[in-house]
């Protein structure tokens, strides 16, 4: 199991979805062996399902075979075990990424903690969870139980740009 390269509070999740960014997220601070993590079982079509990608936009399509960025927090959550999922706005191109790491409850603490330093908490996806717009992209980080959620896009201005694709990634994890 890969360790992140950063500590909390930093991060080298810069690659571009939609535009450039050089703002650093955080990273989950694993314990020494790293994190605890289970294999999220899930597909990108069981967490957002084709009509609630529909209901977010009709506009937005699946990218086949989408691998997320080196560096990035979704590849971090691969590396976990986890699923990384992407969209492409048909008109302008962007991408929605959206990535699922199932990790043991000590590491999702750390997460939280970390994030706690360096990302607005929002209560817009039903819990204490985060988003931050910086650099023409926003990233939400949200829980659900153990589940890590990380959703980003040039299309997400503001919390609620995110909360249906989020709150269809958390059904499919119930």
């Amino acid at each position: 199991m890969q360790a992140p390269p950063a500590k909390p509070g930093q991060s080298a999740t810069t690659a571009p979805v939609g535009a450039p960014s050089t703002e650093p997220t955080p990273s989950p601070t694993p314990t020494e062996t790293g994190p605890t993590s289970v294999p999220v079982t899930q597909t990108c079509d069981q967490l957002v399902p084709a009509q609630a990608l529909y209901d977010y936009n009709p506009n937005f399509a699946p990218v086949p075979d989408y691998t997320p960025a080196a560096g990035t927090d979704a590849a971090l959550i691969e590396s976990y075990q986890g699923v990384a999922c992407g969209w492409s706005n048909l008109s302008s191109g962007n991408t929605v990424e959206i990535a699922v790491a199932h990790l043991g409850s000590e590491d999702i603490e750390k997460l939280a903690n970390s994030l706690v330093l360096t990302t607005p908490s929002v209560p817009t996806y039903g819990g204490v969870d985060y988003f931050k717009y910086a650099n023409g992209v926003g990233t939400a980080n949200a829980f659900s139980g153990d589940y890590w959620i990380v959703a980003r896009s040039a299309e997400f201005f503001e919390p609620g740009d995110a909360a249906q694709l989020v709150a269809s990634v958390k059904a499919a994890l119930a």
